[in-house]
């Protein structure tokens, strides 16, 4: 067990923020740098022009949900990192762990994805759980999978992380989902709630803070000017 260090914390948060920072929501279209000539070519789009899709809050939509897409993505890196490396110092547990592949039959065919960590029930016999009842106890370990938000409705990601709690049930070992927002669509989360122990905002920071030791959303809140300011500088790419 470790100390879990503020330096290496705030190393991989910028690590993931400073990428948003650098995000350019023009790369993808040659020879548009600004939001200006971004309109001008919407305004020659022979199946947008029509449409008046020139229009100012139309391109801050389309350019901002690139950038949000962009950001949620790197949110979701984010708290994977801090998470695995929170289990790194608590239960000094290596990458075979804190990487844990498991084959998922999916229709006809086998994929397999990879855990965001799996405790064995073994370094777990001291802890106290909130949120779980103790069934747990008697598998092989917990089996962690993380979510910034689940703002996927597409049915076969769903359709994907059902089987791998499946998968990993047949490994005897408790799958759990943490999602840290409160705003996730209702509908993936309450299906998946069925396959997974699926814990949301405060009951997943809680759930963290009782498994590792360590108050992440403390941290976070500690931090907020800095990260805000991050964000900050990262929206305005698109003034």
């Amino acid at each position: 067990m470790s100390t879990p260090s503020i330096q290496e914390l705030s190393k991989l948060i910028d690590n993931h923020l400073n990428k948003v920072v650098g995000f350019d929501p023009f790369q993808k279209f040659p020879g548009i740098t600004d939001r200006e000539s971004f309109g001008a070519m919407i305004s020659n789009d022979p199946a947008f022009a029509p449409f008046g899709l020139n229009d100012e809050r139309y391109i801050i939509a389309r350019l901002g949900g690139n950038l949000v897409t962009s950001l949620y993505r790197k949110l979701g890196d984010l708290y994977e990192d801090l998470f695995q490396y929170l289990l790194r110092c608590r239960f000094g547990l290596d990458d075979e762990h804190l990487k844990f592949n498991v084959e998922v039959p999916i229709g006809a065919r086998t994929q397999t994805r990879s855990t965001d960590g799996v405790v064995p029930v073994t370094a777990l016999l001291d802890t106290k759980l909130p949120f779980l009842d103790d069934t747990w106890r008697g598998t092989n370990g917990l089996a962690f999978e993380l979510r910034s938000c689940y703002q996927i409705g597409d049915s076969k990601r769903i359709q994907a992380d059902w089987d791998m709690a499946l998968a990993l049930k047949k490994l005897d070992l408790t799958p759990v989902m943490l999602v840290f927002c409160n705003t996730s669509l209702h509908s993936p989360v309450s299906r998946l709630s069925q396959s997974w122990e699926l814990l949301e905002g405060a009951e997943a920071f809680d759930f963290v803070h009782s498994l590792t030791g360590f108050d992440l959303q403390g941290f976070l809140q500690a931090n907020q000017p800095r990260l805000t300011k991050l964000v900050q500088d990262a929206l305005a790419k698109l003034e």
